[in-house]
């Protein structure tokens, strides 16, 4: 600081110039002087809000507090987000998602049959082939054409009483309907001699019916036969009568398609399980839809 007076320069705090003796009046010299902070703070804020204000009359000449008359003023959330615009397409949001399809049992892979379901079907298709070949072969036996053109040919002839008393014209009949009997037996017992799988019971089971039924059957024609005696007229016509029973009843085959249709269906059911295809089917009966052939 300086003596008002004389302009001599004191240090600070003194009470009396020393050169012309005035007391306490003194001045600040400029460079000397110190300024608060605050105020530097408070002149800092005051010139950025004054630059803000001369920004915002600059770009739109409006009233920062309140919008023109007859203006809407847009009210926005500074908290969340403007709504989304829809897409061009016009969806406004992707479709729900549909649920997975659950695979259907045939799109489920199957397994591999056992070896032993694949042996036991080969063995049975052999069987079948043997059934088939009786079937055609027992129907031709039974035609009984072979002798003087049919069954009423050889009742005429068993009913000649001029010299047929040592003929039988029913003996080749006999012969070759015992023949296809045996067949059948050892067809049902060679059947038998392989046991089935625990996958193959059912199917097994129903099969052995379809040879079973089969087998009884040609068993009741060749009995007949043979019970008949070629000199009694009573024999032939029992004969007949029994033929013609059997013929008429359709319960014999009845049962007997029955059974082929049930062991055709216990097949496919079988090899449904696995992995193969069905290796032969279980047909009804061909020849006029009758075992007795007649």
């Amino acid at each position: 600081m300086k003596c008002a007076r004389c302009g001599l320069d004191l240090p600070s705090g003194t009470k009396q110039c020393p050169k012309c003796g005035l007391i306490n009046e003194f001045v600040h010299s400029p460079d000397n002087k110190k300024r608060s902070p605050l105020l530097y703070v408070i002149i800092g804020l005051a010139a950025l809000g004054l630059i803000a204000l001369v920004v915002m009359l600059a770009a739109g000449n409006r009233n920062p507090i309140a919008a023109p008359p007859g203006v809407q003023r847009e009210v926005t959330n500074i908290m969340a987000a403007p709504p989304a615009a829809p897409p061009e397409s016009g969806i406004m949001a992707a479709p729900p998602s549909e649920p997975p399809t659950e695979k259907t049992p045939a799109d489920v892979s199957k397994p591999k049959p056992p070896q032993s379901v694949v042996d036991y079907l080969a063995y049975v298709q052999k069987v079948e082939e043997h059934r088939q070949m009786l079937l055609n072969d027992t129907g031709a036996a039974l035609m009984l054409g072979s002798v003087g053109g049919g069954l009423m040919s050889m009742i005429n002839l068993a009913m000649d009483p001029e010299g047929k008393e040592a003929q039988d014209p029913l003996a080749d009949s006999k012969k070759e309907l015992n023949r296809q009997y045996k067949n059948w037996l050892q067809t049902l017992k060679f059947f038998d001699n392989k046991p089935a799988p625990a996958e193959c019971r059912e199917f097994s089971g129903a099969y052995r019916n379809v040879l079973y039924l089969e087998t009884k059957a040609i068993g009741q024609i060749a009995a007949g036969f043979n019970s008949v005696n070629i000199m009694d007229p009573g024999d032939m016509s029992k004969l007949l009568n029994a033929l013609q029973k059997m013929k008429k009843d359709s319960s014999i085959q009845g049962n007997i398609d029955k059974a082929a249709d049930g062991a055709d269906a216990q097949l496919k059911a079988l090899v449904a399980n696995y992995d193969m295809e069905k290796p032969f089917d279980v047909p009804r009966e061909e020849r006029g839809g009758n075992i007795m052939g007649f």
